[in-house]
């Protein structure tokens, strides 16, 4: 016997969700069928009820004014690690729309003008099978010496419901030392943010306040947007804007081909035109810290070591060097003063890491790979990849003196060589 699902129709128009709840019901095996609006189910999201139900079907708008906000929804609904599995019931889409909306991990696209009781049948069994699926993958019990225990790692993680407020936290994104980073809520700005808070410190150092300082004004596509920074409880936070598409580590996990490689190279280094003509210096820059966007454009996050270039730089001065050992220029591992030709350093060592899925020095410790910064060769591509060398070496130059001077001479020898 199947089992009553729980559905959710969620919809702008009453009348069309009652015609779907209507339709539903006459498939039979459907238990419970509660209706709601888009705004009613974004509530949902916040207080995490919209995961009591076995299946969400919401029917949106793929017009060609109306489809980004159809795609920002779906990206909203299913980002909840514990979100149902969606059905989408398309007006005015057409295939590219039914494209997008399947990328982004709904169960099924189906078109309101083509809707038959066969194919709303078929939709109902898909979202249905993708429920227990996503159930088994879950563990549960696991058996120990006779006895049933749960183990930490396999309960659903239980998010702090109060750590900031005005923010509901969705998920754990990242941790560090100094930080997690929370795919949370906010109901102001009505949109998933990426909330990153500090872990309570005792000397109440503020750590994210020079990202802010740096950046928070700063509006372009290519530098991450930041919404808000305070304190609360002894905690530093900061809301900025948050990428579903993940950033140029995970991308790094699959072959880049040398021309994706070229158009990465590109686009970060019209990023980082961008912020240097700002007076800004990134210092940090490294593959996790490079956010892809959908359309495939990189937008440069984190800079919390970023500092002005007018600036004199008081943090290598104390002997602690700050950034990864695998991206730092040879002058930032020295502790000298920088500048940009410095970031277009740490940019060469991610270009050879996507032309070759290698980093260009590797060590048994920190101290080893900073070593070969200072001192080693800058590395040889491989002989089908030689065409890239000079290029490379014009940015991984040990004397600063013979790199790019620039991220727009770098970004006028590109387009030199496209020509």
């Amino acid at each position: 016997m199947v089992p009553q699902t729980r559905i959710l129709v969620v919809a702008e128009d009453s009348q069309v969700s009652r015609w779907l709840q209507h339709r539903l019901e006459t498939l039979g095996q459907v238990g419970r069928i509660e209706l709601d609006s888009i705004q009613g189910f974004d509530r949902r999201i916040v207080d995490s009820s919209a995961s009591s139900f076995d299946l969400v079907f919401a029917v949106l708008d793929f017009a060609p004014d109306s489809t980004t906000t159809a795609f920002d929804w779906i990206d909203k609904a299913l980002a909840p690690p514990d979100s149902p599995p969606l059905v989408v019931l398309a007006m005015n889409g057409d295939e590219l729309s039914a494209v997008g909306a399947l990328r982004r991990g709904v169960a099924d696209y189906l078109p309101r003008r083509l809707l038959t009781p066969e194919l709303l049948a078929a939709a109902l069994k898909s979202a249905r099978n993708a429920r227990r699926q996503a159930a088994a993958r879950r563990p549960n019990l696991v058996a120990t010496g006779g006895d049933e225990v749960t183990t930490a790692a396999m309960l659903p993680q239980k998010l702090p419901r109060d750590l900031i407020p005005r923010y509901a936290l969705l998920d754990t994104l990242g941790e560090s030392v100094r930080a997690t980073v929370y795919l949370a809520h906010s109901a102001a700005l009505n949109r998933h943010v990426a909330l990153k808070v500090s872990r309570v410190s005792d000397e109440g150092e503020a750590q994210f306040a020079r990202e802010f300082e740096s950046v928070g004004g700063l509006r372009h596509p290519s530098v991450v947007d930041i919404y808000d920074y305070g304190m609360h409880d002894g905690r530093e936070f900061i809301a900025m804007e948050y990428f579903p598409c993940g950033d140029l580590k995970a991308r790094l996990q699959n072959p880049i081909s040398a021309l994706e490689s070229m158009e990465y190279l590109q686009r970060i280094a019209a990023a980082l035109s961008v912020v240097h003509a700002q007076g800004i210096l990134h210092r940090d820059l490294k593959p996790p810290n490079i956010m892809l966007r959908e359309d495939g454009q990189v937008v440069l996050i984190d800079f919390g070591l970023a500092k002005n270039l007018d600036q004199s730089d008081h943090s290598t001065r104390t002997g602690v060097l700050r950034g990864s050992p695998y991206y730092m220029s040879p002058e930032q591992a020295q502790g000298h003063e920088l500048d940009a030709r410095s970031d277009l350093y740490s940019l060469g060592v991610m270009f050879y890491e996507m032309l070759t899925g290698a980093k260009p020095y590797l060590g048994t410790s920190a101290i080893e790979v900073l070593q070969q910064h200072v001192t080693g060769a800058v590395p040889e591509l491989p002989p089908e990849l030689a065409a890239y060398q000079p290029l490379l070496e014009g940015m991984m130059a040990k004397d600063r003196a013979e790199r790019f001077e620039s991220a727009d001479a770098l970004l006028a020898s590109l387009q030199a060589a496209a020509a």
